[in-house]
């Protein structure tokens, strides 16, 4: 472990060793090995966000390979970045809602991402501008190339957090999508509108976004969130989520319902958990995606780290 990482994860120790809660200390880590593991969760929960956070910085430095779906160099958060500096925000945010629908599978990688931003077999590159050109178009696209598609459909699955959906539903998924940006089909639009409701504070910016997109097609909590937080990260809005969202959450509910020894998983107790995530991260100051994506791999391996990706 690095000489920062071993200062951090001292720092994260110490913190949540002293933590009380009605004066009593958090019961998950009553274990000195549990404890152990939360830390190098939350460690590595803090390097997956600078990670992006560090692509995010490398200004003119990013190739225009990166953004090619048919070039084996094409990576959607660089590509992202890339389209972001030179203005063409839509296809940025496009490219990272795209990037979530599919997700990167352990196996293939970014194989479904690809197939479908790079129109599968044909000459072309569904961009924002392109899945605008004509009405109905990706979705008369995709169920003609269905019947090819699904015969190599092992070289496309989806990401871990997607992986119960289905290339079927897609269609409907970013047709949703673009329903929810709305009709002048600007995201810059689409932000200003929310600010002029919300405000400009990131905390409620991010809350009133989470709350609208209830309106994209089978993209639940998990969706929602991994979203609007790798649009923070990479820059395209000041946004910051303001609670890790327990009351519809699963994995993350599990950790905070072992951290916290909070009992039952019904409504009050979700959002018993949520309101003392947000109180703990207000001491550990490493933001509510760190706490959310630390506890939800740390409950799966409480007392064994084990780096869970994808």
């Amino acid at each position: 472990m690095a000489k920062n990482d071993q200062e951090l994860a001292a720092r994260l120790e110490k913190q949540l060793r002293d933590y009380r809660v009605d004066g009593q200390p958090l019961p998950g880590i009553a274990n000195p090995v549990a404890l152990t593991t939360l830390v190098k969760q939350l460690v590595e929960s803090l390097h997956r966000v600078d990670f992006v956070k560090r692509i995010r910085d490398k200004k003119g430095k990013i190739s225009e390979r990166r953004t090619d779906p048919k070039d084996d160099m094409f990576d959607p958060i660089r590509a992202a970045v890339w389209h972001a500096e030179r203005g063409n925000v839509d296809e940025a945010f496009w490219i990272v809602f795209l990037f979530v629908a599919c997700g990167r599978n352990l196996k293939t990688g970014y194989g479904l991402l690809r197939m479908v931003y790079g129109a599968f077999n044909d000459q072309f590159v569904w961009t924002w501008e392109q899945y605008h050109r004509e009405e109905n178009g990706f979705t008369l696209w995709l169920h003609d190339r269905l019947p090819a598609i699904e015969k190599e459909k092992a070289r496309f699955k989806f990401g871990n957090h997607r992986q119960y959906e289905s290339i079927r539903h897609l269609d409907g998924v970013l047709q949703s999508y673009a329903s929810w940006v709305g009709p002048e089909r600007s995201h810059v639009a689409m932000m200003e509108a929310a600010k002029a409701e919300a405000g400009d504070d990131p905390k409620k910016l991010f809350a009133h976004l989470y709350k609208s997109m209830d309106a994209v097609d089978r993209f639940g909590r998990l969706g929602k969130f991994d979203y609007l937080t790798m649009v923070s990260k990479v820059g395209l809005a000041n946004i910051e989520p303001p609670s890790a969202y327990m009351t519809d959450a699963t994995g993350p509910a599990r950790g905070a319902q072992l951290l916290f020894g909070v009992p039952g998983m019904g409504k009050k107790s979700r959002k018993k958990m949520d309101e003392l995530a947000i109180a703990l991260d207000c001491e550990l100051k490493v933001g509510m995606q760190v706490i959310e994506d630390s506890l939800c791999n740390w409950q799966k391996s409480p007392e064994e780290f084990v780096a869970f990706r994808g």
